[in-house]
């Protein structure tokens, strides 16, 4: 009987941390949040064969399920996936063996080739070996699984035990190939996976290197202490120096450290670096620049290749946003509403109730707070609290009006002041035939009924409302139409 494999309940607690539900600190800082770059076929960490280890745990199948089949069967051929990517440079074999942290880790794989076929384009005929066995004691010794040239297998079932290598592969020069992982944890007490190295040491074709790491871009981030840099492509974590000798800043601004997004110390790998100042700077536009560390070299890429030196990007230190960008606390009638909003335009806009426009209609008192972000990325936080107040409520009707289209006194309709609900509104002629009705009350009567002028006299009219916290009511006149 096959075994189906489950999805753990560390993914759901890794979840909960991603959306910020728990802090990060109560888990292993192994665990990456859910939806990493090479979690997608289309970002895969390119390799140029020989050993590489990553520390981390993943959670998910990325931002995209790449594979929904493949020739292993499997409910879920994408669980807490990631994707590798080689290149042949000379024909041979493709081999390679996961060799994980934890013996007891539960790695499966499936090797697509995309030679032919666009990234976000793979289907499970693409596929052209997986192994999803399971990895019960005794059936992966170690834990280790890969492609080897004993195994005579190119699909390995779910399920099937006591089979952890699938068939080498024959590889030509030219060729691409994609390497799902999928991390499935710790088969014993379900907790996340410690990580694993890829071994291509087996392998006797050769791999495409590939371009060096460049500084790309700086992150927008306000701060006065740090800055962050994008980078082209992820870098060893081993390859930065701690003390943050591979940067220099111009004008000087000194250096306490630099350290890498989701390193763990010095291993892992990854694609932004957070350069620490030595204290608070001024205001003002800088240049940060890579140089030989005092480790003795630069950034190194997935393969060893060293960035390119010279290598600079611009950066700003950006002022912060003024405290107040609210008005000051006011008070409104109990009975209207009050629009506010921030005094100055910002890229971002969150209210405390959910709203993301700069300005918001309030129809009840209490406290409102708006957090915004510019376009440096500065954040600012500011309230404001609205009062209601006891207004006077009442309707006028005029007796008189005057549709001469003068513009003055043209309609004829009741004048609230006040909050109405419940508006109907009526004028008939002297013979009882309605010649206007109205359930809006900011519209009136012009003197026409079906386009045609009425003559002047008296009118009756009929108008029932219902005022803020006051009962209904009807209330009847006449009014003279002049001419």
């Amino acid at each position: 009987m096959l075994l189906k494999k489950t999805i753990r309940p560390f993914i759901l607690v890794a979840a909960i941390v991603a959306a910020g539900l728990l802090p990060v600190r109560s888990f292993s800082q192994n665990i990456l949040p859910p939806g990493q770059p090479e979690q997608d076929a289309c970002n895969a960490l390119t390799l140029c064969g020989g050993k590489f280890s990553t520390p981390y745990s993943y959670q998910g199948p990325g931002q995209r399920q790449d594979l929904d089949a493949t020739p292993c069967g499997g409910a879920n051929p994408e669980t807490n996936s990631m994707w590798l990517k080689v290149t042949i440079a000379t024909a041979g074999k493709l081999a390679f063996r996961i060799v994980p942290v934890d013996s007891l880790d539960d790695y499966d794989f499936a090797v697509v080739d995309a030679s032919h076929s666009l990234c976000d384009g793979l289907t499970s005929k693409n596929v052209v070996r997986c192994n999803f066995n399971v990895d019960l004691p005794g059936s992966n010794p170690q834990g280790i699984v890969g492609l080897n040239d004993t195994a005579t297998n190119p699909y390995v079932q779910g399920g099937a035990w006591g089979y952890p290598y699938a068939q080498d592969i024959d590889v030509t020069a030219g060729q691409t190939f994609l390497i799902m992982i999928n991390n499935y944890g710790h088969d014993q007490n379900q907790s996340p996976s410690k990580g694993f190295t890829i071994d291509f040491s087996a392998s006797t074709a050769t791999f495409v290197s590939n371009t060096p790491p460049a500084l790309q871009e700086i992150v927008r981030k306000c701060s006065d202490s740090s800055v962050t840099i994008q980078l082209s492509k992820p870098v060893l974590c081993s390859s930065i120096a701690v003390d943050g000798s591979d940067f220099v800043i111009t004008p000087i601004i000194p250096i306490a450290g630099a350290t890498g997004v989701n390193c763990v110390g010095s291993s892992g790998y990854t694609s932004q670096v957070v350069v620490n100042f030595a204290g608070h700077f001024s205001i003002g536009n800088y240049m940060i620049s890579g140089k030989v560390g005092s480790d003795g070299n630069t950034l190194l890429d997935l393969c060893g290749n060293a960035m390119l030196l010279p290598a600079s990007r611009p950066f700003a230190i950006p002022p912060p946003i003024k405290d107040r960008f609210l008005p000051p606390d006011t008070t409104k009638c109990d009975y209207s509403d009050i629009v506010i909003g921030a005094k100055t335009t910002f890229q971002t806009y969150l209210w405390n109730g959910g709203q993301t426009t700069r300005t918001i209609t309030i129809p009840d008192s209490g406290p409102y707070t708006l957090q915004v972000t510019d376009t440096n990325g500065c954040t600012a936080v500011d309230s404001i609290t609205i009062t209601d107040s006891a207004c006077p409520q009442y309707v006028y009707v005029p007796n008189a009006f005057t549709p001469n289209s003068d513009g003055r006194n043209d309609l004829f309709r009741p004048v609230f002041a006040g909050a109405a609900s419940g508006f109907r509104f009526s004028v008939y002629d002297r013979w009882g035939r309605q010649v206007f009705q109205s359930v809006d009350p900011y519209s009136g009567w012009d003197g026409t009924t079906g386009g045609k002028r009425q003559p002047a006299g008296v009118y009756v009219w009929v108008c029932v409302y219902k005022l803020y916290h006051q009962p209904e009511r009807i209330q009847r006149g006449t009014v003279m139409l002049i001419r």
